[in-house]
């Protein structure tokens, strides 16, 4: 993350934050620069005597770090930067706000980026203990993580990749890492998410499922967002072929998921034996609770 940053951003943020609970760095153009640290937003600040002000993101600094995301080549992103998100390494995701450009009614790019949103990924070790021996028991089960955005889920789907292949001795695990959150490089191992592993990066869901369904033999597949109905048909698919899927979905609670038009299927017909919400109530990786198939909770709040 700090790579991105010019020297004088970086120096100032690690002087005054402990990087470990830095989860965001937004960019507003001429508007204060925020962190979410710790769950919670501030600003960051300069001292010029007794006065203390917000320091403010100019378009100089859009541009140093946007052009430092893409390597200094930001056509060369921009099939990233229309879905509104740069995938920057080593895990790093930067969603943009800017200008959309339509062609035949079709999103081309966006332009004037006037947001950038750096979301900071940690490798949080043992985060899944809690829950882990309810996705497994010997056997995978499918397993839906749903949480609002920055509430943990892909650190948590991360640890619980790691402990499914070196702990639960699960083989041939597919990651397919559409973003490059779960892992991250071209190896796709830029975190230790285990050694009976294979991922994907790049690729959409429903081309990844479907082809390495047919050549890598995966006892498990494991994706980060579930969004679309291309993605749902996909997961189900896999599901009837005898593939457990250890999947996300942005929803705070299960109500909320009932209301997308995607998963109502999904839940009537009972393809998910677990459930897991997540929330930010008590920090970031709050359980809510684990739900079975039947929808009825088998494990009640707690801290990962």
């Amino acid at each position: 993350m700090l790579e991105i940053l010019p020297e004088w951003l970086s120096e100032k943020i690690l002087k005054n934050y402990v990087y470990d609970y830095i989860f965001e760095i937004r960019l507003r153009l001429n508007k204060p620069i925020s962190l979410n640290y710790k769950g919670r937003y501030q600003n960051l600040t300069e001292r010029d005597g007794y006065r203390i002000y917000p320091i403010t993101a100019n378009a100089e600094l859009m541009k140093y770090v946007l052009t430092s995301a893409t390597k200094q080549s930001v056509y060369a992103y921009n099939n990233q930067i229309k879905n509104c998100f740069i995938s920057a390494g080593n895990g790093v995701r930067i969603g943009l706000c800017g200008t959309a450009v339509y062609n035949n009614d079709e999103i081309s790019t966006i332009k004037n980026i006037t947001s950038l949103n750096i979301r900071v990924p940690h490798d949080v070790k043992d985060c899944s203990n809690k829950v882990i021996d309810l996705i497994c028991d010997g056997v995978v089960k499918n397993t839906l993580i749903i949480s609002p955005p920055g509430a943990g889920k892909t650190t948590l789907i991360r640890d619980i990749v790691r402990k499914l292949s070196d702990e639960k001795n699960i083989h041939n695990i597919l990651v397919v890492d559409e973003r490059e959150e779960i892992s991250f490089g071209d190896s796709g191992f830029g975190f230790n998410i285990g050694n009976n592993v294979d991922v994907v990066l790049d690729s959409k869901k429903s081309f990844a499922f479907n082809e390495c369904l047919k050549t890598m033999n995966p006892s498990v597949i494991v994706t980060d967002e579930l969004s679309c109905d291309e993605d749902i048909e996909s997961v189900k698919q896999a599901i009837k072929s005898g593939v457990s899927i250890i999947a996300t979905v942005h929803a705070s609670t299960i109500n909320d998921l009932k209301q997308k038009r995607y998963f109502s299927e999904i839940l009537e017909k009972r393809y998910f034996e677990r459930i897991i919400v997540l929330s930010k109530r008590n920090g970031v990786g709050t359980i809510e609770c684990v739900y079975d198939e039947n929808l009825r909770g088998i494990f009640l709040p707690s801290i990962i």
